[in-house]
């Protein structure tokens, strides 16, 4: 796999709260341009995730720097302004903005229990482009479909003409179904960032 390297040199920082302040501030979306690009940062507790990487990355939080390994490598200055998060580039200065919970895209990798047996557990993976497949895990063979998403409501159209009607809760990060495969019952998604 291709390591990608975000360079970013390093920008005088003024006085801030104390580190359990600043990662409180900093755990949500970040959303901004960086060369041409959209760069994306989400922040948990010890992790964060950078748009398009499979793995989150572990970072370090200074008083005015940011260091974070995994797919991509983030060494950036940093500080906060008028509720903006700014970052020092060879270019010249990346302005990020937070973007709310329920505008967080449903691309990606989500797996979760089928129903209310735990053994069965399924897999589902989410495509920009419309297109979508799901498997039991870990060898069971991918189905392919469709899905269309009406605000908080998602609907999974497969090729054997099944229909999965999903709600999405962009707060706690998961897709709840009533019904997916015949003689299952409820069962909860969760995005997969590992």
């Amino acid at each position: 796999m291709l390591r990608a390297t975000v360079a970013l040199a390093l920008l005088v920082g003024s006085a801030w709260p104390p580190a359990g302040q600043r990662e409180s501030v900093l755990a949500q979306r970040w959303v901004g341009v960086h060369q041409g690009r959209p760069l994306q940062f989400e922040f948990y507790g010890d992790s964060m995730l950078v748009l398009n990487d499979l793995h989150v990355l572990d970072y370090r939080l200074t008083r005015d720097s940011l260091i974070a390994t995994g797919d991509t490598v983030v060494q950036a200055a940093y500080r906060l302004a008028l509720g903006r998060l700014l970052l020092q580039t060879p270019d010249g200065v990346v302005t990020m903005a937070t973007q709310p919970a329920l505008a967080r895209p449903l691309t990606g990798r989500w797996r979760g229990p089928l129903g209310t047996d735990d053994a069965a557990v399924i897999e589902l993976l989410i495509t920009i482009d419309g297109a979508a497949r799901w498997r039991r895990v870990p060898d069971g063979r991918w189905s392919a479909g469709e899905w269309d998403r009406e605000t908080r409501v998602i609907t999974f159209t497969w090729a054997d003409e099944s229909e999965w009607r999903g709600h999405y809760d962009p707060q706690g990060n998961a897709i709840l179904f009533e019904q997916t495969v015949e003689g299952a019952e409820t069962t909860i998604l969760r995005r997969v960032f590992r």
